[in-house]
Protein backbone atom coordinates (compact mmCIF):
# COMPACT_ATOMS: atom_id res chain seq x y z
CA UNK A 1 0.00 0.00 0.00
CA UNK A 2 1.29 3.24 -1.00
CA UNK A 3 2.52 5.67 1.96
CA UNK A 4 0.34 8.53 2.77
CA UNK A 5 1.90 12.34 3.08
CA UNK A 6 2.78 13.40 6.21
CA UNK A 7 0.93 16.48 6.74
CA UNK A 8 2.92 19.33 6.83
CA UNK A 9 2.05 20.67 10.27
CA UNK A 10 3.07 17.17 11.82
CA UNK A 11 6.93 17.45 10.16
CA UNK A 12 8.00 20.01 13.46
CA UNK A 13 6.64 16.70 15.68
CA UNK A 14 8.74 14.06 13.84
CA UNK A 15 11.79 16.07 13.77
CA UNK A 16 11.64 17.07 17.55
CA UNK A 17 10.98 13.17 18.00
CA UNK A 18 13.85 12.66 16.04
CA UNK A 19 15.97 14.58 18.47
CA UNK A 20 15.32 12.55 21.50
CA UNK A 21 17.58 10.10 21.06
CA UNK A 22 15.64 7.72 23.47
CA UNK A 23 12.34 8.53 21.85
CA UNK A 24 12.88 5.29 19.63
CA UNK A 25 13.74 3.08 22.56
CA UNK A 26 10.65 3.87 24.21
CA UNK A 27 8.67 3.34 20.82
CA UNK A 28 10.34 -0.05 20.89
CA UNK A 29 9.54 -1.57 24.52
CA UNK A 30 7.42 -3.70 25.62
CA UNK A 31 5.95 -1.32 28.12
CA UNK A 32 4.36 0.69 24.92
CA UNK A 33 3.46 -1.83 22.79
CA UNK A 34 1.19 -2.95 26.16
CA UNK A 35 -0.35 0.53 25.92
CA UNK A 36 -1.11 -0.12 22.72
CA UNK A 37 -2.42 -2.68 23.14
CA UNK A 38 -4.67 -1.64 26.65
CA UNK A 39 -6.14 1.53 25.10
CA UNK A 40 -6.57 -0.24 21.57
CA UNK A 41 -4.56 1.15 19.41
CA UNK A 42 -2.66 -1.82 18.45
CA UNK A 43 -4.48 -2.13 15.03
CA UNK A 44 -3.86 1.56 14.16
CA UNK A 45 -0.09 0.88 14.85
CA UNK A 46 0.31 -2.15 12.56
CA UNK A 47 -1.16 -0.12 10.15
CA UNK A 48 0.72 2.42 9.84
CA UNK A 49 3.84 0.72 10.16
CA UNK A 50 6.55 2.70 8.00
CA UNK A 51 9.90 0.69 6.74
CA UNK A 52 12.87 2.23 4.91
CA UNK A 53 16.22 0.40 3.42
CA UNK A 54 16.66 -2.70 1.90
CA UNK A 55 16.98 -5.12 5.12
CA UNK A 56 13.17 -3.38 5.67
CA UNK A 57 13.95 -1.65 9.23
CA UNK A 58 10.82 -0.24 10.41
CA UNK A 59 11.06 3.63 11.13
CA UNK A 60 9.35 3.90 14.65
CA UNK A 61 9.20 7.54 14.99
CA UNK A 62 7.79 7.93 11.83
CA UNK A 63 5.14 4.99 12.56
CA UNK A 64 4.15 6.93 15.33
CA UNK A 65 3.48 10.08 13.08
CA UNK A 66 1.54 7.89 10.53
CA UNK A 67 -0.89 6.86 13.21
CA UNK A 68 -1.72 10.69 13.93
CA UNK A 69 -1.56 11.74 10.23
CA UNK A 70 -3.77 8.58 9.90
CA UNK A 71 -6.40 10.50 12.36
CA UNK A 72 -5.05 14.22 11.46
CA UNK A 73 -6.79 13.41 7.39
CA UNK A 74 -9.89 11.36 8.83
CA UNK A 75 -10.44 14.73 11.44
CA UNK A 76 -9.80 17.62 8.29
CA UNK A 77 -12.18 15.16 6.21
CA UNK A 78 -14.83 15.37 8.57
CA UNK A 79 -14.54 19.22 9.39
CA UNK A 80 -13.08 18.63 12.83
CA UNK A 81 -15.45 15.94 13.71
CA UNK A 82 -15.25 15.76 17.92
CA UNK A 83 -14.91 12.24 18.26
CA UNK A 84 -11.51 12.00 16.02
CA UNK A 85 -10.20 15.20 18.06
CA UNK A 86 -10.83 13.21 21.10
CA UNK A 87 -8.97 10.23 19.55
CA UNK A 88 -6.42 11.82 18.51
CA UNK A 89 -5.42 14.13 21.71
CA UNK A 90 -6.10 10.39 23.82
CA UNK A 91 -3.19 8.90 21.67
CA UNK A 92 -0.91 11.76 22.25
CA UNK A 93 -1.65 12.02 26.34
CA UNK A 94 -0.67 8.32 27.15
CA UNK A 95 2.09 8.18 24.07
CA UNK A 96 3.99 10.97 25.40
CA UNK A 97 3.35 11.42 28.76
CA UNK A 98 4.20 7.62 28.59
CA UNK A 99 7.69 8.24 27.37
CA UNK A 100 7.62 11.13 30.45
CA UNK A 101 7.77 8.74 32.51
CA UNK A 102 10.00 5.99 30.57
CA UNK A 103 12.49 8.97 31.57
CA UNK A 104 14.57 8.87 35.06
CA UNK A 105 16.83 12.13 33.84
CA UNK A 106 15.06 15.64 33.49
CA UNK A 107 15.43 16.03 29.31
CA UNK A 108 13.74 19.26 27.66
CA UNK A 109 10.57 18.43 26.24
CA UNK A 110 9.29 21.97 25.31
CA UNK A 111 9.86 21.81 21.79
CA UNK A 112 8.16 18.86 21.56
CA UNK A 113 5.29 19.33 23.49
CA UNK A 114 4.89 23.19 21.24
CA UNK A 115 4.90 20.32 18.36
CA UNK A 116 1.95 18.96 19.52
CA UNK A 117 -0.41 21.60 18.39
CA UNK A 118 -0.86 20.29 15.41
CA UNK A 119 -4.45 21.22 14.43
CA UNK A 120 -6.77 19.61 16.80
CA UNK A 121 -7.47 21.05 19.89
CA UNK A 122 -4.58 19.82 21.73
CA UNK A 123 -4.28 22.74 23.94
CA UNK A 124 -5.80 20.92 26.86
CA UNK A 125 -3.52 17.59 26.30
CA UNK A 126 -0.20 20.36 26.10
CA UNK A 127 -1.38 21.48 29.80
CA UNK A 128 -1.91 18.04 30.79
CA UNK A 129 1.31 16.84 29.91
CA UNK A 130 2.86 20.06 31.52
CA UNK A 131 1.13 19.08 34.80
CA UNK A 132 2.57 15.60 34.63
CA UNK A 133 6.19 17.40 33.67
CA UNK A 134 5.53 19.73 37.06
CA UNK A 135 4.50 16.92 39.20
CA UNK A 136 7.45 13.98 38.30
CA UNK A 137 10.18 13.67 40.52
CA UNK A 138 13.03 13.48 38.95
CA UNK A 139 16.29 11.97 40.85
CA UNK A 140 18.27 15.22 41.73
CA UNK A 141 21.79 14.58 41.19
CA UNK A 142 24.82 17.00 43.21
CA UNK A 143 27.92 17.53 40.44
CA UNK A 144 31.61 17.40 41.25
CA UNK A 145 34.24 20.03 38.89
CA UNK A 146 34.27 17.59 36.30
CA UNK A 147 30.86 17.34 35.92
CA UNK A 148 30.21 20.79 36.18
CA UNK A 149 32.70 21.49 33.09
CA UNK A 150 30.72 18.65 31.41
CA UNK A 151 27.19 20.36 32.15
CA UNK A 152 28.28 23.81 31.18
CA UNK A 153 29.52 22.46 27.74
CA UNK A 154 26.75 20.65 26.89
CA UNK A 155 23.66 22.88 28.28
CA UNK A 156 23.94 26.27 27.81
CA UNK A 157 22.67 28.32 31.15
CA UNK A 158 20.42 31.12 29.98
CA UNK A 159 20.17 32.86 33.87
CA UNK A 160 22.11 33.26 37.22
CA UNK A 161 20.37 34.05 39.92
CA UNK A 162 21.61 35.79 43.00
CA UNK A 163 19.67 37.01 46.10
CA UNK A 164 21.74 38.89 48.75
CA UNK A 165 19.53 37.20 51.02
CA UNK A 166 18.12 33.38 51.56
CA UNK A 167 14.91 34.27 53.79
CA UNK A 168 12.46 36.55 51.97
CA UNK A 169 14.52 36.73 48.25
CA UNK A 170 15.14 33.42 47.55
CA UNK A 171 12.42 32.06 49.00
CA UNK A 172 10.09 33.70 46.38
CA UNK A 173 12.13 32.61 43.57
CA UNK A 174 12.55 28.86 44.53
CA UNK A 175 8.77 28.31 43.68
CA UNK A 176 9.55 29.55 40.17
CA UNK A 177 12.16 26.59 39.67
CA UNK A 178 12.33 22.71 39.49
CA UNK A 179 15.72 21.65 40.71
CA UNK A 180 18.05 19.39 38.98
CA UNK A 181 20.73 19.41 41.21
CA UNK A 182 23.53 21.06 42.82
CA UNK A 183 27.25 21.70 42.68
CA UNK A 184 29.46 20.07 45.31
CA UNK A 185 32.40 21.61 44.43
CA UNK A 186 31.89 25.09 45.85
CA UNK A 187 31.72 27.02 49.34
CA UNK A 188 28.56 28.45 48.10
CA UNK A 189 25.09 26.35 48.20
CA UNK A 190 24.66 26.72 44.10
CA UNK A 191 21.59 24.77 42.66
CA UNK A 192 20.52 24.26 38.91
CA UNK A 193 17.43 23.43 37.30
CA UNK A 194 14.66 24.99 34.97
CA UNK A 195 11.69 27.56 34.97
CA UNK A 196 8.97 25.32 35.89
CA UNK A 197 6.57 26.57 33.58
CA UNK A 198 9.02 26.92 30.47
CA UNK A 199 11.76 23.82 30.93
CA UNK A 200 13.88 24.97 28.60
CA UNK A 201 14.88 27.91 30.15
CA UNK A 202 17.76 26.58 32.12
CA UNK A 203 18.91 28.34 35.31
CA UNK A 204 21.37 28.35 38.12
CA UNK A 205 21.28 29.93 41.58
CA UNK A 206 22.20 30.59 44.95
CA UNK A 207 22.25 33.06 47.42
CA UNK A 208 25.07 34.69 49.62
CA UNK A 209 26.62 34.03 52.57
CA UNK A 210 26.57 37.83 53.93
CA UNK A 211 24.90 40.83 52.59
CA UNK A 212 27.52 42.83 50.77
CA UNK A 213 30.14 43.64 47.73
CA UNK A 214 32.60 41.09 48.68
CA UNK A 215 30.10 38.21 49.03
CA UNK A 216 28.37 39.57 45.91
CA UNK A 217 31.25 39.88 44.14
CA UNK A 218 32.69 36.44 44.96
CA UNK A 219 29.22 34.44 44.66
CA UNK A 220 29.20 36.39 41.12
CA UNK A 221 32.79 35.36 39.58
CA UNK A 222 32.21 31.84 40.13
CA UNK A 223 28.57 31.79 38.90
CA UNK A 224 30.14 33.57 35.81
CA UNK A 225 33.12 31.49 35.46
CA UNK A 226 31.56 28.06 36.09
CA UNK A 227 28.35 28.60 33.80
CA UNK A 228 29.20 31.19 31.59
CA UNK A 229 25.06 32.51 32.16
CA UNK A 230 23.94 34.65 29.50
CA UNK A 231 22.15 37.15 32.32
CA UNK A 232 23.18 37.17 35.90
CA UNK A 233 20.18 38.62 37.35
CA UNK A 234 19.92 39.94 41.02
CA UNK A 235 16.51 40.13 43.06
CA UNK A 236 15.65 41.48 46.17
CA UNK A 237 14.78 44.53 48.07
CA UNK A 238 15.91 47.70 48.70
CA UNK A 239 15.77 51.13 50.08
CA UNK A 240 13.77 53.68 47.78
CA UNK A 241 13.87 57.31 47.06
CA UNK A 242 11.50 59.06 50.16
CA UNK A 243 8.41 60.87 48.37
CA UNK A 244 8.91 58.94 45.09
CA UNK A 245 8.61 55.32 45.81
CA UNK A 246 6.16 53.08 47.73
CA UNK A 247 7.05 49.70 49.47
CA UNK A 248 6.85 47.23 46.96
CA UNK A 249 7.74 49.15 44.14
CA UNK A 250 10.14 47.98 41.45
CA UNK A 251 13.64 49.52 40.53
CA UNK A 252 15.23 48.21 37.50
CA UNK A 253 18.70 49.85 37.50
CA UNK A 254 19.91 51.41 34.24
CA UNK A 255 23.07 52.63 35.92
CA UNK A 256 24.75 51.35 39.58
CA UNK A 257 27.14 53.38 41.45
CA UNK A 258 29.13 53.67 44.52
CA UNK A 259 29.50 56.63 46.82
CA UNK A 260 31.93 56.10 49.74
CA UNK A 261 34.85 55.56 47.27
CA UNK A 262 37.31 58.19 47.68
CA UNK A 263 40.33 59.73 48.98
CA UNK A 264 40.76 61.17 53.02
CA UNK A 265 43.01 64.18 52.85
CA UNK A 266 43.95 66.80 55.81
CA UNK A 267 40.89 68.66 54.46
CA UNK A 268 38.24 66.29 54.49
CA UNK A 269 36.84 63.30 52.17
CA UNK A 270 36.85 63.71 48.45
CA UNK A 271 34.69 61.38 46.34
CA UNK A 272 35.24 59.64 43.37
CA UNK A 273 33.20 58.66 41.13
CA UNK A 274 32.92 55.06 40.04
CA UNK A 275 30.04 54.49 37.78
CA UNK A 276 28.52 51.12 35.62
CA UNK A 277 26.25 50.98 33.11
CA UNK A 278 23.73 48.91 32.51
CA UNK A 279 22.50 50.55 28.96
CA UNK A 280 21.19 47.26 27.04
CA UNK A 281 18.22 46.29 24.62
CA UNK A 282 17.40 44.14 27.66
CA UNK A 283 16.49 47.09 29.82
CA UNK A 284 14.84 49.16 27.03
CA UNK A 285 12.30 45.65 26.34
CA UNK A 286 11.40 45.22 29.61
CA UNK A 287 10.54 49.02 29.65
CA UNK A 288 8.26 48.57 27.10
CA UNK A 289 6.10 46.28 28.87
CA UNK A 290 6.66 48.55 31.91
CA UNK A 291 2.66 48.48 31.99
CA UNK A 292 1.79 44.93 31.61
CA UNK A 293 4.41 44.05 34.55
CA UNK A 294 2.37 46.82 36.77
CA UNK A 295 -0.95 45.25 35.66
CA UNK A 296 0.42 41.57 36.66
CA UNK A 297 1.66 42.19 39.97
CA UNK A 298 -1.67 43.83 40.58
CA UNK A 299 -3.48 41.09 39.23
CA UNK A 300 -1.89 38.41 41.60
CA UNK A 301 -1.76 40.04 44.49
CA UNK A 302 -4.64 40.00 46.62
CA UNK A 303 -3.37 41.61 49.86
CA UNK A 304 -3.17 45.48 48.50
CA UNK A 305 -5.29 47.94 46.98
CA UNK A 306 -2.44 50.22 45.67
CA UNK A 307 -0.74 49.95 42.23
CA UNK A 308 3.49 48.79 42.48
CA UNK A 309 5.15 50.83 40.11
CA UNK A 310 8.00 49.90 37.86
CA UNK A 311 10.99 52.58 38.08
CA UNK A 312 14.31 52.51 35.83
CA UNK A 313 16.63 54.56 36.71
CA UNK A 314 20.42 54.34 38.98
CA UNK A 315 21.08 52.82 42.10
CA UNK A 316 23.30 53.97 44.56
CA UNK A 317 25.63 51.68 46.40
CA UNK A 318 26.79 51.61 49.64
CA UNK A 319 28.56 49.52 52.32
CA UNK A 320 26.14 50.22 55.26
CA UNK A 321 22.32 49.78 56.11
CA UNK A 322 20.82 53.55 56.24
CA UNK A 323 18.25 54.19 58.59
CA UNK A 324 19.11 58.50 58.90
CA UNK A 325 16.67 61.20 58.02
CA UNK A 326 17.37 62.98 55.19
CA UNK A 327 20.27 60.87 53.82
CA UNK A 328 19.05 60.03 50.72
CA UNK A 329 18.96 63.86 49.71
CA UNK A 330 22.06 64.71 51.32
CA UNK A 331 24.36 61.95 50.22
CA UNK A 332 22.59 60.16 47.08
CA UNK A 333 21.23 62.66 45.08
CA UNK A 334 24.44 65.01 44.98
CA UNK A 335 26.09 62.83 43.29
CA UNK A 336 23.24 62.06 40.79
CA UNK A 337 20.23 63.87 41.20
CA UNK A 338 18.23 60.79 39.21
CA UNK A 339 19.15 58.09 41.54
CA UNK A 340 16.15 56.43 42.79
CA UNK A 341 17.34 54.13 45.25
CA UNK A 342 19.91 52.94 46.50
CA UNK A 343 21.79 48.88 48.33
CA UNK A 344 24.56 47.26 49.48
CA UNK A 345 25.19 44.27 46.23
CA UNK A 346 24.67 45.81 42.40
CA UNK A 347 27.83 47.70 41.65
CA UNK A 348 29.34 44.35 41.96
CA UNK A 349 27.26 42.25 40.27
CA UNK A 350 27.43 44.71 37.49
CA UNK A 351 32.07 44.78 37.55
CA UNK A 352 31.96 41.03 37.39
CA UNK A 353 29.53 40.32 34.56
CA UNK A 354 31.95 43.48 32.53
CA UNK A 355 35.27 42.06 33.82
CA UNK A 356 34.43 37.92 33.39
CA UNK A 357 33.01 36.22 30.32
CA UNK A 358 34.57 38.66 27.68
CA UNK A 359 31.79 40.85 28.97
CA UNK A 360 28.82 38.52 27.38
CA UNK A 361 27.31 38.06 30.39
CA UNK A 362 24.67 40.91 30.84
CA UNK A 363 23.73 42.12 34.58
CA UNK A 364 19.87 42.96 35.45
CA UNK A 365 19.23 44.39 38.63
CA UNK A 366 15.62 43.73 39.65
CA UNK A 367 14.88 45.02 43.08
CA UNK A 368 11.72 46.16 45.13
CA UNK A 369 11.15 48.52 47.71
CA UNK A 370 11.07 47.76 51.45
CA UNK A 371 11.40 50.73 52.83
CA UNK A 372 12.71 54.61 52.16
CA UNK A 373 15.91 54.47 54.03
CA UNK A 374 14.79 56.32 57.58
CA UNK A 375 12.74 54.80 60.23
CA UNK A 376 13.34 51.58 58.93
CA UNK A 377 10.94 48.00 59.76
CA UNK A 378 11.18 44.89 58.41
CA UNK A 379 7.76 44.65 57.42
CA UNK A 380 8.14 45.52 53.81
CA UNK A 381 10.57 43.57 53.28
CA UNK A 382 8.60 40.42 52.24
CA UNK A 383 6.47 41.95 50.38
CA UNK A 384 8.92 43.98 48.21
CA UNK A 385 10.78 40.11 47.76
CA UNK A 386 7.81 39.03 46.49
CA UNK A 387 7.25 41.64 43.63
CA UNK A 388 10.74 41.79 42.48
CA UNK A 389 10.31 37.43 42.03
CA UNK A 390 7.20 38.39 40.84
CA UNK A 391 8.81 41.06 37.52
CA UNK A 392 11.16 38.39 36.92
CA UNK A 393 8.58 35.36 36.56
CA UNK A 394 6.33 37.79 33.86
CA UNK A 395 10.20 38.85 32.11
CA UNK A 396 11.20 34.98 31.54
CA UNK A 397 7.73 33.51 30.86
CA UNK A 398 7.10 36.00 28.34
CA UNK A 399 10.71 35.93 26.78
CA UNK A 400 11.32 39.29 27.34
CA UNK A 401 14.82 38.50 28.00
Amino acid sequence: MEERKIHYNLKPLLANLNRLANFKDYLESSEFHNILLEYGYDELWEKNISYTGILGRQEVNKTYVNCLNFMLLIWIDSNGDERITKRINEFLTFTISGYIEFNEIKKDFSKLINSLDFGPDTKATQDKINGLLSSKVYEETVMDKNEIEEVTQSVEIDYAIITALEDDEMEKILPLIVKEGEVEDSNNYIEYGYLRDKPSKKIVYASQHNTGMVDASILASELIIKFKPKFLIMIGVLGGKPAETSIGDVIIANKVFEIDRGKLTDVGFKKEASVANLKSREIIKINRKKREIEDFIKGVDETRKSHVQLHFGPIACVNQVIDVEDFFQEKITTVDRKAIALEMESFAIVRACELLNNGETKPLIIKSVMDNTQDKTDEGKTYAAWTSAKTLEFILLNDII
